[in-house]
């Protein structure tokens, strides 16, 4: 009687065994290697997904300021405070850093150990609005005709797909290209995990063709914002052929704009070896930084005596794009609520949120988001309550 048990045992070992070798196989060689490589960065590390302090697990181009102007205190700051419940919101959330500016003045911050005023976390996608900035600088400075410009003056690869050959540079920022993705953050196999980890941001969007007829629905997608960065970079080299959406980034916006601090871009690989910009996300950065961007949408894209960006622009990037309400140009919002608001977001919960009416930003940066959605069915509760807590501290 033991002796069969025993066979039988053996017999499930060894099919586990060979389960797990061929699909340790099919991972390995059938273009799936990027796995490894996240599961070592995110379950290995005590994560469930990328996290706002892995600089460390990728080669990082600076960001370079140069004298900082830090932000001008609201006389109110001192006395200004977080409400209870928010507070213990904000706690639960695993928080890193909650800022509100008002009337371009710092009203209120509270850091949450172990992370301070100087700590550089990670964007995740808010740096998709970046990109769409950058591409506004790069307009305004002639490098690109317009934000109307075919994709494939760019990027050639494109020039006979029949549905490629007809996206804008706008429709890619407005989400509407017909770029063909599939955007998700937990599942360990997926164009997404391997956009994060695959170390080859280009080969992996432009392995992707058009799905759909350029200008006909919105799909929001981490891919199309890495295919307008892949473009705009072509037209940053083609001016000045060691010119970088970092270096760029750094002129137009980090400098001018008297940041506090150096900030970092992460790479898929080296620069040496061809690697560039995760232009969908990775920007790192302390969040009074974070809190000049949202500053200079509140102003038109002025700063100081500056037009860093076209008002028209700016404008355009604000608005809804024709398709949905709920996001414009790399940019969310919600245009229908009592103190309309548009917003940049990321991936965990990293928001720098405008409310123009009362001359508000509000920036969150953290480990968790909260999901629920019974306000709006694409936008977190957690960002309304986010408004309403600087609206009252304004007050």
């Amino acid at each position: 009687m033991k002796a069969p048990v025993m066979r039988w045992i053996g017999r499930v070992a060894g099919a586990f065994l060979l389960l797990i070798l061929a699909l340790a196989a099919y991972i390995q060689f059938g273009g799936h290697s990027y796995f490894w490589t996240a599961l070592r960065y995110t379950y290995l590390d005590g994560h469930n997904t990328a996290h706002i302090d892995d600089a460390a697990n990728f080669e990082q181009a600076a960001v370079p300021s140069t004298i900082a102007k830090p932000w001008l205190q609201d006389e109110r700051a001192a006395q200004t405070r977080i409400a209870p419940d928010l507070l213990r919101h904000l706690q639960a959330e695993r928080s890193a850093a909650f800022l509100v500016i008002h009337q371009g003045k710092l009203l209120h911050e509270t850091y949450f150990a172990p992370y301070t005023a100087t700590s550089q976390t990670n964007s995740f996608s808010m740096a998709k609005t970046v990109v769409t900035m950058l591409t506004g600088a790069a307009i305004a400075d002639g490098l690109i005709p317009s934000f109307e410009t075919p994709l494939s003056n760019y990027l050639p690869e494109y020039a006979n797909d029949p549905r490629g050959s007809k996206a804008t540079l706008a429709q890619l920022s407005a989400m509407t290209s017909g770029h063909e993705w599939t955007e998700h953050y937990y599942l360990p196999l997926n164009p997404t995990t391997k956009l994060y980890f695959g170390g080859d941001v280009t080969g992996t969007v432009l392995a992707q063709g058009f799905e759909r007829d350029p200008g006909t629905a919105f799909e929001y997608s981490s891919a199309s914002t890495q295919v307008l960065a892949l473009a705009l970079q072509r037209a940053l080299q083609a001016r000045q052929p060691d010119l970088t959406l970092s270096s760029y980034l750094a002129s137009r916006f980090w400098q001018p704009m008297g940041m506090e601090g150096d900030a970092s871009w992460s790479l898929d690989r080296p620069r040496a070896e061809g690697g560039m910009e995760m232009g969908y996300c990775c920007i790192h950065s302390a969040a009074r930084n974070f809190a000049r961007l949202g500053q200079l949408l509140l102003q038109g894209g002025r700063w100081g005596d500056q037009q860093l960006l076209p008002a028209e622009f700016v404008q355009q990037m604000v608005r809804p794009n024709g398709f949905v309400s709920h996001y414009g140009h790399s940019l969310w919002m919600d245009p229908g609520y009592r103190t309309p608001f548009y917003f940049l977001q990321g991936h965990l919960g990293q928001y720098v949120i405008v409310v123009p009416s009362a001359q508000l930003v509000v920036v969150r940066l953290g480990q968790v988001r909260h999901r629920t959605y019974n306000q709006h069915k694409l936008i977190p509760d957690e960002v309304y309550r986010y408004v309403e807590g600087g609206l009252r501290m304004a007050q």
